[in-house]
């Protein structure tokens, strides 16, 4: 069993290989490895635990070997229920340790000759996954080669196509690039992470990208960097305290959906156990 295993993976190999679950305090790591099981080889499952205590704190990490089966199991498992918890999972993607900018997981980088035309790279690609779009601009490193920026219809068409390209592509996650926001779209970059909002909202009315967290004051703030950084997006942490038992911490993401889903499902988390962090839109 993979929870057995004295080796580590590398956690960042292959990207988007790794999910973080929300799943209750009950679950152990031996139900959350026969959940995903189903779906691929899970190299590594645990359960985060209090160090204090030992306690679970209702958080788990599966380590897949291929993109594809974590990007299966995001689609499949997602909501799913693991006994005794009578609450449904949450499953989204683990951030990356070692991005230094995060990565789309609806976008590949390729490399193909000056003389295929975006229809012949979007044909090819097609054969495997559900193509979007394809943009294809000249390669600077490589005269007489393009670059071809594909999207995909979904994080699985886009895995897919990572495995199954041809090695002289050197298909690789492209980094995600700033975009405006505008009324008529969602933020690219949250596409695949999180679920779209149902109506859009006048200028006036946008969703902040910060947010302040009331916790204890004996949380550092690298703690707090750890927790809020589960969800993709986190660009800043500040922490303040005023001598007393709770402390204040700004956290700032890149988009408004991180910032959105972060409030959604960690207010009311405990972090420490026993003690419930409050999150609110905003910074004080």
């Amino acid at each position: 069993m993979a929870t057995e295993q004295s080796t580590v993976p590398d956690l960042n190999t292959p990207p988007f290989s790794r999910l973080f679950v929300l799943c209750g305090r009950q679950v152990t790591a031996a139900a959350l490895e026969e959940c995903f099981a189903p779906y691929g080889t899970v190299e590594q499952c645990h359960i985060v635990q209090d160090q204090a205590t030992g306690q679970s704190k209702g958080i788990g990490f599966v380590k897949f070997q291929k993109t594809s089966q974590a990007a299966r199991a995001l689609k499949e498992a997602d909501g799913k229920h693991i006994e005794p918890e009578p609450k449904p999972i949450r499953v989204e993607i683990a951030s990356s340790t070692i991005e230094s900018k995060p990565l789309d997981c609806l976008r590949l980088k390729v490399k193909c000759p000056a003389e295929l035309d975006t229809d012949a790279v979007k044909a090819e690609f097609s054969k495997v996954s559900a193509v979007n779009s394809v943009q294809l601009v000249p390669d600077k490193k490589s005269p007489g080669n393009n670059v071809a920026y594909l999207t995909f219809e979904s994080f699985l068409d886009a895995a897919l196509a990572f495995e199954t390209a041809k090695p002289e592509h050197k298909a690789k996650f492209a980094k995600i690039k700033p975009r405006k926001v505008s009324l008529e779209s969602q933020p690219q970059e949250t596409k695949g992470f999180f679920r779209p909002f149902t109506r859009r909202r006048s200028s006036s009315m946008l969703p902040p990208t910060k947010l302040t967290v009331l916790c204890s004051s004996t949380l550092t703030q690298n703690q707090i960097w750890r927790l809020f950084d589960i969800i993709p997006g986190l660009v800043n942490c500040s922490v303040s305290h005023d001598g007393g038992s709770m402390g204040t911490a700004t956290v700032t993401y890149n988009n408004a959906q991180s910032a959105k889903y972060a409030r959604e499902k960690l207010h009311k988390f405990e972090y420490p156990i026993g003690e419930k962090i409050v999150v609110r839109d905003g910074a004080e």
